[in-house]
């Protein structure tokens, strides 16, 4: 795009939209979302989603096609937050700012891939050819997001710079302005978005030189790439598939390599070249290449569908399939073009590139809506092997169901009516701990709430206030002892010093711990793994029958001059 095609009033006007961008993202932050974090998900992605659509699709403010489009964008924006919002309230705000974060790199993918058809149709005659517009805008939008990333980047540098000089001489007043005042940063990145926008936009020849040296460097990757993924089919017969179904990571590999081999081919095949610019051979080389691009798809579908089949629906894994399902069109769209003797394959592949952005870009909007929920997926499917006995209960991924919104809570509280889960003290306690907001049970209690819940060993003696209060500071590690009689407590003399410890057997975590008085106070001093199947009943067998003894470490310390140098011996 050249600089005369955006005025002098609309440069002024992009650049006050990157000064409202700021001040808006600054008013919701500071003001709105502290008190309520429904503004996180409704104000912050609609207000950043039309001010970059604004930034990089106007030419002139009085189109009235623009503000069609930019309406379009709000509605679909906010239907989107909507439903996530919905999904994530019972959440906790760590978990939301997760999903938030997620959804906002999802929102940037689809901007990449809806950017290119929204400047077609304000920008471009229906005449015009519509792959070479899309080619061009695809890397104009991808080379100002780096220029933006970059602009920014430098900025602060040199604010950094800036602030730390003038502390030097005492003066920490550039410092507590450039980095410790909300407004400023919100204002500053708007403005230097702004700018560099419109930089990339007006400076054409500074963005094809930057364009033509990425493709010169795809150039010479992509017979590389090509190479790689012809030797590695060409091993397969030798090496079988077993291994590749057994290995997570197979369908990653595989679609990464895919997608890497097909984007190096749409870069390198520009709109108006007719051939790629290679000798015949490496022509050759690429052409095996991509006939055999389907095949990876395929392994890679079935290398999921294996896992799937295992383990269940989960959202990675629903999330790999789509992307399979991508690749795989486009991969095939490749193949046809390629098949199609006597025709220049570019007249294939353009369209197949623009049906695989609108596939993947309408992917994308049902994901973050009820059609294609990937939680509601997961959590069907995890629940269904679970109730169908090809999971035990021990099996049940609480980690899972609690990170999958409304469907998940869902199913964690129904997992508290079902008897065989918890049958087992440990997964109760493990659900109940992840309903109640994952809060430590311990910390409910008080210390002299806490000491009656413990048994106390026959032989032993109650210890006082101080040791529970301490005890509570390690609540993490005794959890099952919020349950009555689920811990024993034992006084045992360690270090023949005739002052005994204290040991306190945690059976549900499968942790012993020793305290003894230290100076006046209560320390932790040791702890042990209890070893397996090791229980209450066998604890009590062993104080009655008075087995409960101690053994001195078979390897000694050293000694020099009279002062002992531990020794921390592997073999022990």
């Amino acid at each position: 795009m050249d600089s005369a095609e955006i005025s002098r009033t609309t440069r002024l006007g992009m650049i006050f939209i990157g000064l409202l961008q700021g001040a808006l993202c600054y008013l919701l932050m500071t003001y709105l979302v502290p008190h309520n974090d429904d503004w996180l998900f409704y104000g912050m992605p609609a207000t950043i989603a039309i001010t970059s659509a604004l930034l990089l699709t106007v030419v002139s403010f009085k189109q009235r096609a623009l503000w069609y489009w930019m309406a379009l964008i709000f509605v679909v924006v906010l239907a989107m937050s909507v439903w996530l919002k919905w999904q994530v309230e019972d959440s906790d705000k760590w978990r939301q700012h997760e999903v938030f974060m997620f959804y906002g790199w999802r929102l940037l993918l689809m901007a990449m891939l809806a950017l290119p058809w929204i400047q077609y149709s304000l920008h471009v005659s229906r005449e015009q050819a519509r792959y070479p517009h899309f080619y061009r805008q695809l890397w104009l939008n991808a080379l100002t997001l780096l220029i933006v990333f970059v602009a920014n980047g430098l900025f602060w540098l040199v604010l950094l710079l800036w602030s730390e000089m003038f502390k030097l001489v005492g003066i920490p007043f550039f410092s507590t302005l450039f980095f410790d005042t909300d407004w400023f940063g919100y204002v500053a990145f708007g403005l230097i978005t702004a700018l560099a926008v419109v930089l990339a936009r007006t400076q054409s020849r500074l963005v094809t030189a930057v364009q033509k040296l990425l493709t010169f460097i795809a150039t010479g990757l992509l017979p590389l790439v090509a190479l790689l993924a012809l030797m590695f089919i060409l091993t397969l017969p030798f090496t079988g598939l077993e291994a590749i179904s057994q290995r997570v990571s197979a369908a990653g590999l595989m679609s990464t390599l895919t997608l890497l081999l097909l984007l190096l081919m749409a870069i390198v095949r520009e709109p108006h070249k007719e051939a790629l610019p290679y000798p015949g051979a490496l022509r050759y080389l690429i052409k095996c290449s991509l006939i055999v691009a389907p095949i990876y798809m395929l392994i890679a579908g079935w290398s999921l569908w294996v896992r799937i089949q295992q383990y269940g629906w989960t959202p990675e894994r629903l999330y790999s399939v789509l992307v399979v399902v991508v690749l795989l069109v486009w991969s095939f769209g490749y193949l046809a073009s390629i098949l199609r003797r006597g025709r220049n394959p570019l007249e294939l592949q353009g369209p197949v590139i623009l049906g695989v952005s609108l596939l993947a870009l309408g992917l994308l909007v049902l994901l973050s809506s009820p059609v294609i929920d990937a939680w509601r997926i997961s959590v069907n499917s995890h629940m269904g092997l679970y109730h169908s006995g090809k999971i035990k209960p021990d099996q049940v991924s609480l980690y899972m169901l609690d990170r999958s919104g409304k469907v998940g809570r869902a199913a964690l509280q129904a997992l508290q009516k079902d008897e065989a889960f918890n049958s087992d003290n440990k997964r109760k306690r493990d659900l109940n701990s992840i309903l109640q907001g994952n809060r430590d049970p311990i910390q409910a209690l008080a210390a002299t709430q806490l000491a009656p819940k413990v048994m106390i060993a026959p032989g032993s003696k109650q210890p006082d206030e101080a040791f529970w209060t301490f005890v509570k500071e390690h609540s993490y590690r005794i959890t099952s002892c919020v349950e009555q009689n689920a811990c024993v407590l034992v006084d045992q003399d360690l270090n023949a010093d005739g002052k005994p410890e204290q040991v306190l057997y945690a059976f549900g975590d499968g942790e012993s711990l020793v305290f003894s008085m230290q100076k006046g106070k209560w320390e932790l001093i040791a702890s042990g793994q209890l070893p397996e199947g090791f229980n209450k009943d066998k604890l009590l067998k062993a104080v009655a029958n008075h087995q409960l003894d101690s053994a001195p470490r078979v390897w000694r310390d050293i000694t020099i001059d009279g002062k002992r140098l531990p020794m921390n011996y592997y073999t022990e």
